[in-house]
């Protein structure tokens, strides 16, 4: 260690490199920065103004949090930088972490209803719920899957449904600010079809009711789980779009199986006789879920999208905005679920 011949005090090395008192006697204890002498009678620490820069050196890595053994290796090992920029990236790891829990923590909270209630027309209503029931397990082991998410923000009402291969959706646009995350049971949602005139929702902590002309009916919420957030589902930029000749290939064609290949030009070709080497991917799809997913689309310009071998495909009709579903491919060792 080099000397000089300006010494500090402890107070006067805290005071000009901003760690406090306790750190500078952990420092020393630790090893990370020993004062260049201790006087054996008193025990004042003494440092040398050569020591400074270490010290706001250590300061400013106690700030970001760099554990003692990092701050040993940048102040007298080869690399510093090297350390710090390892530091650097564990705290943006960290923080990609927390933003996702966050993400999470926000969910949990929409998924507590908020009193209130919210009116549907009975024919919206109907088309909604038989635009997704197909994608029901009303016998999967996730309780939450064996119902319909309610997803009512910024004045519009999400129906969404989930077998963890399917996924569908369903939005109407409702005159209300209330905001509800909630999955009621299947057997109530089928009750709601049958209804006329206006159906009014209203949720509690623990239930929804609906009100409409002639009678009303109650339910408690699924609360068992957590639903997946269809949210995050996004389309391929450059997804490829099956219409036509080949849209009725795929739906009318026999067999479990469908594969679809896609060329690097884009173009599309139904259950090939063999393999094209400017193939860019095939996909192999339930062929009779597919069809349940398009039986179920309202309107009349049926459109499925095809996006990877491994990415879903998304159904809808061009003329019902908001109606639309994924169906997730089959795969060679099984398939891919909507975890």
């Amino acid at each position: 260690m080099t000397t000089s011949s300006a010494l500090l005090t402890i107070g006067e090395m805290s005071r000009a490199s901003a760690l406090p008192i306790s750190a500078l006697r952990f420092y020393d204890k630790e090893g990370v920065l020993v004062p260049h002498s201790v006087d054996p009678h008193t025990g004042y620490r003494w440092y040398t103004d050569d020591q400074l820069r270490d010290a706001r050196v250590i300061a400013g890595m106690r700030r970001v949090g760099v554990p003692i053994r990092d701050m040993m290796a940048v102040l007298t090992g080869p690399e510093p930088h090297s350390c710090l920029d390892a530091h650097l990236r564990n705290l943006e790891d960290g923080l990609a972490d927390a933003r996702a829990e966050l993400g999470r923590i926000h969910r949990l909270i929409d998924s507590l209803p908020a009193s209130g209630g919210v009116d549907i027309d009975s024919w919206d209503l109907r088309r909604a719920l038989d635009a997704v029931l197909f994608a029901v397990n009303e016998e999967s082991e996730f309780p939450i899957l064996r119902g319909v998410h309610l997803d009512i923000h910024d004045g519009v009402a999400a129906f969404v449904t989930t077998d963890q291969f399917r996924l569908a959706v369903a939005e109407v646009k409702v005159h209300s600010a209330l905001t509800v995350s909630a999955v009621v049971p299947v057997t109530f949602a089928r009750l709601l079809r049958d209804v006329a005139g206006v159906v009014t929702l209203t949720f509690s902590a623990r239930t929804v009711t609906a009100s409409y002309p002639g009678g009303g009916v109650s339910s408690p919420l699924i609360e068992d789980g957590e639903f997946p957030d269809h949210r995050i589902l996004r389309e391929h930029h450059d997804a490829v779009e099956l219409s036509g000749d080949h849209l009725a290939a795929l739906l009318n064609g026999t067999g479990h199986g469908a594969v679809v290949s896609i060329g690097e030009d884009g173009g599309a070709r139904v259950d090939p006789g063999g393999t094209d080497p400017r193939e860019r991917f095939r996909v192999l799809v339930d062929r009779q879920r597919l069809r349940d997913a398009a039986a179920a689309q309202p309107g009349r310009q049926l459109v499925i999208r095809v996006s990877g071998a491994t990415l879903p495909l998304a159904i809808r009709t061009g003329d019902c905005v908001g109606y639309y579903s994924y169906l997730m491919p089959l795969q060679p060792v099984g398939e891919k679920a909507f975890t």
